[in-house]
């Protein structure tokens, strides 16, 4: 369970390696033995009914993420939904009223055992991993090298969440936190209901992402899961949207993703934290020259690489361009109105990207910021789990620990991640950015050397 870390500055990471641990030697020994003992084969394994049942953890949804955890300012907002969809979630909200949703986790197909078990939660209690969680959620700076906090976490969490005995200054940067939310809440209920058009008067239906780095994985495989679900299908019938991403500087990327849309009623969405990435920025300019190109009356006036257009670059960028960045001045000289930029958080990840202003304005738009509200929530409950629940039910906690196993001590040097649902499509990308800058690394947080297991 959660208790409050008693130290007040950022804390050094741990001084011992894991391999120093009387538990790491026994995992290498215990991995050794499911090697070459053709009893601990998976086939033997399975058939020890007890052994299966012990391997399973369940997450039952709480009560406040049932009910919603309602913004009361978003309620008189017009979404734009679908006149069906508030009928749809009325019945359903009777029905599920008092329903808690399981997430169920069987670990019992992975070789290992109960008592391999033990071991790992051994090793994870002597490394300190309580505390480190502890120090993760109250904001202490477990990012030793760039001595930040990582508060991912922060930007799930509701608005009137109580961090008084959890973080020191948790309220301000939840204030910092929802007033990009709000921001993003308004704007995309005007993209919707059509408040906020585009320089020609026309409905903005389709919002192209420029990014890099991989920021567009997260939002872009939210976009295909939401495809499945029941309420973001029912805010996006019949509204003749489309939501797109361009990471890659290869100019037939931009034209194979715009070729069909028409610019009067196209937003673009620069996403990058300096606003400095040179694949975004190339974007971004195609994105303007695009723009006035296919705004033009005469399309004999593009002529020698000059367009004459009716707009100037300002007007255009002003009414047809948003951005997403950490530093809002560069932003600003690019030509976008500073009503239309959105901070990112130095204390959050590109990698977390979905979760911040990145992934919540262009999904807002598209799904209506009622549906993105909803996973937030749904990410919060997640996140209470993580943090509260006890080892040995804490589904990330077992994910990570089952890795560990995998990897350090089995040996396998690969993972497959095989979503059967094709909403889940692009979940594996995903995870494979998550695992390679988290956990691709070749020193320790203490700075010391990573020791492969066959040189141990």
């Amino acid at each position: 369970m959660f208790t409050t870390p008693t130290f007040t500055t950022a804390t050094l990471p741990p001084h011992h390696k894991c391999t120093d641990c009387p538990q790491f030697t026994a995992l290498h020994h215990a991995a050794s033995t499911f090697r070459n003992d053709d009893k601990m084969h998976l086939k033997h394994l399975l058939a020890d009914a007890f052994r299966c049942q012990g391997l399973v953890a369940v997450h039952s949804t709480s009560a406040a993420f049932e009910r919603g955890f309602q913004d009361d300012e978003s309620q008189d907002a017009d979404e734009g939904f679908h006149a069906a969809a508030s009928d749809s979630e009325s019945k359903t909200s009777k029905t599920n009223k008092n329903l808690q949703r399981r997430i169920i986790l069987d670990y019992s197909r992975q070789q290992i055992t109960g008592s391999t078990i033990e071991l790992l939660f051994d090793l994870a209690d002597r490394m300190g991993l309580n505390e480190r969680m502890s120090e993760l959620r109250c904001g202490y700076h477990i990012n030793y090298t760039e001595r930040k906090p990582v508060l991912h976490h922060l930007l799930r969490t509701p608005r009137h969440y109580d961090w008084s005995h959890k973080m020191v200054g948790g309220k301000a940067r939840m204030d910092e936190v929802w007033d990009v939310l709000t921001r993003i809440r308004n704007f995309s209920v005007k993209v919707r209901n059509g408040t906020v058009r585009g320089i020609t008067g026309k409905l903005l239906k389709n919002v192209v992402c420029l990014t890099s780095g991989g920021m567009h994985y997260g939002p872009e495989a939210v976009y295909e899961a939401l495809s499945a679900d029941r309420d973001a299908f029912m805010a996006t019938k019949g509204r003749d949207t489309s939501l797109s991403f361009i990471s890659n500087v290869d100019p037939v990327d931009f034209d194979v993703k715009t070729r069909n849309l028409h610019a009067e009623e196209t937003l673009f969405i620069v996403i990058s934290k300096s606003f400095e990435a040179v694949e975004t920025m190339y974007n971004a300019r195609m994105a303007r020259r695009w723009l006035k190109k296919n705004l033009c009356k005469d399309p004999q006036s593009f002529t020698d690489g000059q367009i004459v257009s009716d707009f100037s670059d300002k007007e255009l960028v002003e009414k047809h361009f948003c951005a997403v960045t950490a530093d809002c001045e560069q932003a600003s000289q690019f030509g976008i109105h500073s009503a239309n930029i959105y901070p990112m958080f130095d204390w959050v990840g590109e990698r977390f990207s979905v979760w911040s202003a990145a992934g919540m304005l262009p999904l807002s738009i598209h799904y209506s910021y009622k549906v993105m509200q909803r996973m937030l929530e749904g990410a919060h409950d997640i996140d209470e789990h993580f943090f509260d629940a006890p080892l040995g039910g804490n589904i990330p906690v077992l994910l990570g620990l089952l890795g560990v196993w995998n990897s350090t001590f089995m040996g396998y040097h690969a993972r497959a991640l095989l979503p059967y649902s094709h909403a889940l499509s692009k979940f594996p990308a995903v995870v494979q950015k998550f695992d390679m800058e988290s956990n691709g690394k070749r020193v320790s947080s203490a700075g010391t050397q990573v020791v492969a297991l066959d040189d141990w």
